[in-house]
């Protein structure tokens, strides 16, 4: 087989752990019989940018060498389309054909090489050794050496040049990339990364890199009692030297070392037990290893892989480390190690006290460390021959139903807030990233009819049932090719069955509750008028289907660009100076009832712990419970949605206790989870399925049934500083890398898809269901919708009020204006 590897770098020229992989790999195929031929970038001030010469290496490897060295700069644009370098690798695949063009780094050659490869005729396959294609320094680290957000649409990040810049720049390289057959991470982690940040799940797969025969080996180490840290990353602050060094004016003296390699000796700032030692060759990793209890990794860059943390663990040392991928495949929190959140000297600080005033417990975690299995070279080279053959072999697929095109979607909406946010305008956000065009409008906007007129799918969502409304749904089932009409509602708001089962109805009036079962009716008529139903949990889309039997499809409620990036705001602060704080949010007024079941549990931890805060915020009834801790309880007004990022952030517990039992309960997402976890704040949640499905117990939140578990919990996360950083910083990568919008947005596309499909070649599902229909007609001052992304300044009520009466007499005129008014007045007397 005819392979081209490709690498920007590539040794002797520039020894690297990242270029060692491509040339292992070329060499053990070569080996293997394969005719390799490899084309790298060189760094060279004297040769001409972009002249290439033909050099053969000492195995009989032929390599053509392209120079590179003026195209180095992030913010160059060269350096992620490189017009000339692509022009030279074309050339080159034209002398030298190949069955399969293998590329790995590509910073200074540029993104058109994938394109180029796909030009040839070849099967094409990237590696992406670090996050190149999504951020331009490489490493997901911001100029200010703090770690920016792993999606860089829920972040804000001027990367090498501005946000925008990067997002432009992003979107060029996501055109190349779309001509790769697949994308190969070494770790899984990277790889929910990329796919985080709009690769497609389908072309990735993980290729870890494997280690050469004569890694070290564990050795027996004597007893002496002191703890003998070592760190490797030199001067680089991405390596996060800066970092250790204020951790470690945090740990006192003792009975502990650290060494630094490849530092200079001005470096250590006469730190007691801390050591500059010159940087060790690789003949010597063996020796240095063994002669350390720990290895420390503070790295601020994100790794995605981590070589060194492997022969580490491989050697029988412990490993610290901080929260930046590649490591923690390996690094076992408490068990061969630590890990702490990246760019924090205080928790680094934590932990190296924890080891050094524990060398028992660092001997117990040296005792875990060998047993990290780490694949062998041979082994990756091995399944790359076998994927390589896989691609050459693979044949088109047989003919099959073609998928409709969804280029066009009209939301059509029926209520403001956080339910349109989550179920209509993010979405339309996420779809409009892949090039779909989104429209959301309110179900009573006369321009309904025209837009639908063109629309590929319609989603209705939350939206009563009105004269208009079906007649829309009417005039989308009369146009001439089948299109789908879909409902969508986030609360089980449909069944008129469950009287007596709903929490916070308990207040109402008969006139009041009355009105609002004749809303679920009118839900139903809407729902029971489609061809399909969106829900936001298994739970909903359980019981809708065992209603109407209509098709199902299930789409979480996910993290928006805007939230992303307010939340990552409040993360670049401290949390506010104070005691210990719980928080419990309940937004409506219909959370009593979940107040009630955790308040026992919360009064017990308050008073056990006489500095720890209780935060109230919403519209909440409490108990006489809290009358004995009353004067640490703080009652805190609702907050625009845009301002609670910065309050979850200021807690250090977010609790959201739901009673069990309910079907209605049951059915609610998991969104007070996923909000604290974008604030890094760890959760303690009920049992129900949505938060069993977000939250790893202990690991991304606590779950919490009984009354001794709720305080088991809260008591673990108030008590252990190491262990409440670490949840909440895994809490929130969870919630990044599952329900960011490009994966969300392709789920939801793929929905409509599916539903397109359903319309065409399924027959229409009859209903028995008795319509219940309002009569609002459509009305242009009534019809307005949410901002959305809304401007990040608060407003004051008249600003808002003001907004309000310009938009009415811009639909309606003085007369339009007038009447609004006087409605408004007579509520005011009502």
């Amino acid at each position: 087989m005819r392979i081209a590897v490709v690498s920007a770098h590539y040794p002797p020229n520039l020894t690297s752990g990242g270029t060692l992989v491509p040339q292992r790999l070329a060499r053990g195929l070569a080996a293997l019989g394969h005719d390799v031929r490899v084309f790298a970038g060189h760094l060279d001030d004297a040769r001409e940018p972009l002249s290439t010469w033909d050099e053969t290496d000492e195995t009989g490897l032929p390599v053509r060498w392209v120079a590179i060295t003026p195209f180095t700069a992030w913010s160059d644009p060269l350096n992620s389309m490189n017009p000339g370098a692509e022009a030279a690798f074309e050339r080159w695949l034209e002398e030298h054909p190949a069955d399969v063009v293998h590329l790995h780094a590509l910073q200074t050659l540029g993104g058109g090489l994938v394109r180029a490869a796909r030009r040839s005729g070849a099967r094409v396959v990237v590696t992406m050794h670090d996050f190149w294609w999504t951020c331009a320094r490489q490493f997901l680290v911001a100029p200010d050496m703090q770690p920016c957000s792993l999606v860089v649409s829920c972040g804000g990040c001027p990367c090498a040049v501005d946000h925008a810049w990067l997002e432009q720049r992003n979107a060029r390289l996501a055109e190349c990339l779309a001509d790769a057959d697949l994308v190969l991470a070494p770790s899984r982690s990277a790889a929910d990364v990329m796919i985080a940040n709009g690769v497609d799940a389908r072309l990735v797969r993980v290729d870890e890199n494997g280690l050469p025969d004569g890694a070290p080996q564990a050795e027996e180490r004597a007893a002496s009692g002191a703890v003998r840290l070592m760190f490797a990353g030199g001067s680089d602050p991405m390596k996060g030297l800066p970092v250790l060094l204020d951790a470690v004016r945090e740990v006192p003296p003792g009975d502990w070392s650290l060494d630094l390699y490849g530092v200079p000796d001005d470096a250590v700032g006469g730190l007691t037990g801390v050591r500059a030692q010159p940087a060790f060759q690789p003949a010597d990793l063996q020796g240095v290893l063994a002669a350390h209890d720990v290895l420390v990794l503070p790295s601020v860059m994100r790794e995605s892989h981590s070589i060194l943390t492997r022969e580490a663990l491989g050697a029988g040392l412990a490993v610290v480390c901080t929260d930046t991928l590649g490591p923690e495949e390996v690094v076992r929190d408490g068990e061969n190690g630590l890990i702490v959140p990246a760019a924090d000297p205080h928790a680094l600080a934590v932990a190296l006290r924890d080891l050094v005033s524990a060398p028992e417990r660092v001997a117990q975690m040296q005792e875990h460390a060998p047993d990290v299995v780490v694949r062998a070279l041979d082994d990756q080279v091995q399944g790359l021959d076998a994927l390589y053959r896989e691609l050459v072999a693979e044949q088109d697929p047989a003919a099959v139903e073609p998928v409709p095109v969804v280029s066009r979607v009209l939301f059509v909406v029926g209520i403001q807030g956080a339910p349109l946010r989550y179920r209509a305008q993010l979405p339309a956000e996420s779809l409009r990233e892949l090039g779909v065009t989104a429209e959301v409008r309110h179900y009573r906007d006369p321009e309904l009819p025209a837009l639908a007129a063109v629309a590929d799918a319609v989603v209705i969502y939350r939206v009563p049932a009105t004269d208009d409304v079906l007649a829309l749904v009417r005039q989308v089932r009369e146009r001439d090719r089948p299109v789908p009409v879909l409902f969508d509602v986030d609360d089980l708001i449909v069944d008129p069955e469950l009287r007596g089962q709903v929490h916070g109805l308990g207040g109402m009036s008969e006139d009041e509750l009355a009105l609002w079962w004749n809303g679920v009716a009118r839900y139903r008529t809407t729902l029971e008028a489609c061809d399909a139903y969106i829900g936001s949990t298994q739970a909903l889309c359980d019981e809708v289907g065992r209603l109407t039997g209509m098709p199902v499809h299930r789409f979480a409620n996910g993290v928006g660009s805007a939230l992303g990036r307010i939340s990552e705001a409040a993360l670049t602060r401290d949390r506010r100076p104070g005691p210990l704080r719980i928080g419990y949010f309940s937004g409506t007024t219909t959370h009593d009832a979940d107040w009630a079941l955790v308040e026992p549990a919360v009064v017990e931890v308050m008073r056990r712990h006489p500095d720890v805060e209780l935060w109230l915020g919403g519209l909440l009834t409490t108990g006489p419970a809290l009358e004995p801790v009353a004067d640490r309880v703080r009652r805190l007004p609702m907050l625009p949605w845009t301002e609670l990022p910065g309050r979850l952030r200021d807690v250090d517990v977010n609790l959201a206790p739901l009673v069990l039992g309910s079907v209605f309960n049951e059915a609610k997402s998991a969104i007070k989870w996923l909000e604290a976890a974008l604030t890094a704040t760890p959760t303690v949640a009920s049992p129900t399925q949505p938060f069993r499905e977000s939250i790893e117990d202990g690991v991304t939140g606590h779950l919490a049934q009984t009354h001794d578990e709720w305080v088991d919990a809260l008591e673990r996360l108030v008590t252990d500083e190491h262990h409440r950083t670490l949840v909440g910083a895994r809490a929130r990568r969870a919630a990044l890398l599952q329900w960011s919008p490009a994966p969300q947005g392709r789920r939801y596309l793929e929905i409509l898809e599916q539903a397109s499909l359903h319309v065409r070649l399924a027959p229409r599902r009859e209903t028995t269901w008795a319509p219940v229909v309002g009569h609002e007609r459509a009305s242009a001052a009534d019809a307005w919708v949410e901002a959305y992304p809304p401007p990040l300044v608060h407003l004051p009520s008249w600003r808002l009020k003001l907004i309000a009466a310009r938009r009415v007499y811009r639909a309606g005129g003085v007369r339009a204006l007038a009447g609004r008014l006087a409605g408004r007045a007579r509520a005011a007397v009502r």
